[in-house]
């Protein structure tokens, strides 16, 4: 939300400093009174958090050229109460459906990464008290902790009934005043740090923004009509909806699924109860239990979150027929990969096929492995075997010049001679380089015994 003060600072400065900043006093604008007092280190830490495994990004590079400076000015525009979110960008994703994604400009990414150093520990805390049952956007969690527990719960009960249950549109329909009163009633009881008062500020600008009002669209305009309007911010009234793919608005989703978490556990003692962002699969004895259960599941989410079950995405049967949650079909004793995500695999087969047919299987190599062994990766904790094994037979045979499969078909492995490492060691140590690097060995005289 916008605190009526405009920023009309640069953020494109031409500043090459490339000085690391140091955690000491900085001086502050002596125009502007300052409000938040926090130190320069906690944004150099969250600069920090934000570049970890970022580092090759264009966005954190080009800002790297100016990061002193930069650093610089969001601290002074954060302790004077003029931080505002810059200009976003907005794309649109095609597969498994078009979606439409948000990324925030850099600099807006370290405060979110200050804010999300503050806040998650509280939420991991109130996590681990309601059983871990949240398995998304959560260190040592993920799709594979997520199936594995909806295993153990159809494992133990193989004779219940399962129901499988989907939030419409959630992301979009979430809120904003309803979550920064939540937001702010969390942080004030749990929260025990000095900076209180600007993790709060913070807070409020970061839930009220809107980010469809100053973006730059990087895609065709003409894609966004394949989105229906309840799935995009752009048709969503003012104070309606989070952008996907920033980090507050994944951390926000899960935490405001916590409050229904915490109802299907402590208010109705639900059992066996797993959610993954907005994927919600529980096991109750018998389908009567369902039958009394869904209707005030359905009046809790309208009433308390502001969101609805998907009418059309609930679907409840006997646990022996199995449950298809998160990329995997879960059955007693056994879990299959799911056919949509065995399909997605298969497209992206054919899709680097399709640039080894054309001369370009080097060039891609390392991403064509990497792609496959993340499908490769999550099916061996699954019966796949002779689908791990299909795979070897629908390469095209260009790729086999560059890679080999361990004996179990769980891995490609690129061959030593052409990972990119060793061939940038080869082009080092090959004769131009090294007149590069030793130019004083094309004057020397050679040694030698004879004439």
């Amino acid at each position: 939300m916008n605190n009526g003060n405009s920023n009309n600072n640069n953020r494109n400065s031409n500043n090459t400093n490339r000085v690391r900043p140091v955690c000491c006093p900085v001086v502050s604008s002596a125009s502007e009174p300052v409000i938040y007092d926090i130190p320069f280190s906690s944004i150099v830490a969250a600069f920090e958090d934000c570049i970890k495994e970022k580092m090759s990004s264009k966005d954190c590079l080009i800002f790297f050229c100016t990061y002193q400076t930069e650093l610089k000015r969001l601290w002074d525009e954060v302790r004077t109460g003029r931080y505002y979110p810059g200009t976003s960008k907005c794309f649109v994703v095609k597969w498994p459906v078009y979606r439409e994604v948000f990324a925030a400009d850099f600099a807006d990414r370290i405060i979110h990464h200050w804010w999300a150093l503050r806040v998650n520990p509280m939420f991991e805390e109130r996590f681990t008290e309601q059983g871990n049952v949240s398995k998304n956007c959560r260190k040592g969690e993920g799709t594979l902790a997520a199936v594995k527990a909806v295993r153990k719960m159809v494992d133990a009960h193989p004779d219940w009934w399962v129901g499988h249950f989907d939030l419409e549109g959630y992301f979009m329909s979430m809120d904003k005043a309803l979550l920064y009163e939540m937001l702010d009633i969390f942080i004030r009881d749990n929260y025990k740090g000095d900076d209180l008062e600007c993790l709060l500020y913070i807070t409020r600008v970061i839930t009220f923004h809107c980010p469809q009002d100053d973006c730059i669209r990087k895609s065709p305009v003409e894609l966004w009509d394949g989105i229906p309007p309840r799935k995009t911010l752009f048709g969503q009234p003012k104070g309606k909806g989070c952008a996907i793919g920033n980090l507050p608005s994944q951390l926000n989703a899960n935490f405001l699924g916590s409050v229904f978490d915490h109802w299907m556990k402590e208010i109705k003692h639900v059992e066996c109860y797993i959610r993954f962002v907005d994927d919600i699969t529980v096991l109750l004895p018998t389908r009567e239990d369902f039958a009394a259960l869904v209707p005030e599941m359905r009046l809790f989410l309208a009433e308390q979150l502001l969101v609805r079950l998907h009418p059309k995405k609930i679907y409840i049967q006997p646990v022996r027929k199995g449950v298809l949650f998160v990329g995997a079909m879960i059955l007693p004793g056994r879990t299959y990969i799911s056919n949509r995500t065995r399909g997605k695999m298969y497209d992206s087969i054919r899709k680097y096929n399709k640039l080894a047919e054309e001369g370009k299987a080097l060039e891609n190599l390392e991403h064509f492995v990497q792609s496959i062994n993340s499908y490769l990766g999550m099916m061996i904790h699954f019966e796949s075997y002779n689908i791990r094994k299909k795979v070897m037979y629908m390469l095209h045979s260009e790729w086999w010049k560059y890679i080999m499969m361990d004996g179990k078909f769980s891995k490609l492995i690129i061959k030593k001679r052409y990972k990119s490492r060793e061939q940038l060691k080869a082009r080092i140590r090959s004769g131009e380089y090294k007149r590069l690097l030793t130019p004083e060995l094309e004057t020397e005289e050679p040694t030698g015994t004879g004439q």
